[in-house]
């Protein structure tokens, strides 16, 4: 997604990270768009420009939590939450990847192709909460994982 971000403006990412981009004055109140800067302006075009492409990119179910959201920090943010969770739940997360990792074995009525893309999916969810493995570790992985016929 950011590479989307990136390819859109350069900037696009920065606002999304940094956060909202709502012109407020020193007692925290919108400032009418009429009195924003060209600056101002950009910002809120970048933000308004993210916020629509993360719509567009949602399901209905993750639309409705942050359709109402003015800032696109304020929605990548509950979406990161949403789909990263807590520390205490990517922990978890990991933990049961890597018992499965440990455990994984070829189904006895299983093809290579099939069992190839579960050991696959479990390979990209341990890399996506930043556990990774090198090849030959893959490799012996798959090699014992075969049953003897």
């Amino acid at each position: 997604m950011i590479a989307f971000f990136d390819a859109c403006h350069i900037d696009m990412w920065d606002v999304i990270k940094q956060g909202n981009y709502i012109p407020l004055d020193q007692a925290g109140n919108e400032i009418p768009k009429a009195q924003w800067s060209e600056e101002q302006k950009q910002r809120f075009l970048l933000n308004s420009k993210a916020r629509s492409a993360l719509m567009c990119a949602l399901f209905e179910e993750e639309y409705t939590k942050v359709h109402s959201f003015r800032s696109a920090k304020h929605m990548w943010d509950t979406l990161a939450l949403t789909y990263k969770g807590s520390l205490e739940v990517k922990r978890n997360k990991l933990r049961l990847l890597e018992r499965k990792y440990e455990l994984f074995e070829m189904e006895e009525s299983e093809s290579i192709q099939t069992m190839f893309g579960r050991f696959q999916t479990i390979f990209n969810e341990l890399s996506f909460l930043g556990r990774t493995y090198d090849n030959f570790d893959h490799i012996e992985k798959l090699l014992r994982s075969l049953p003897r016929k």
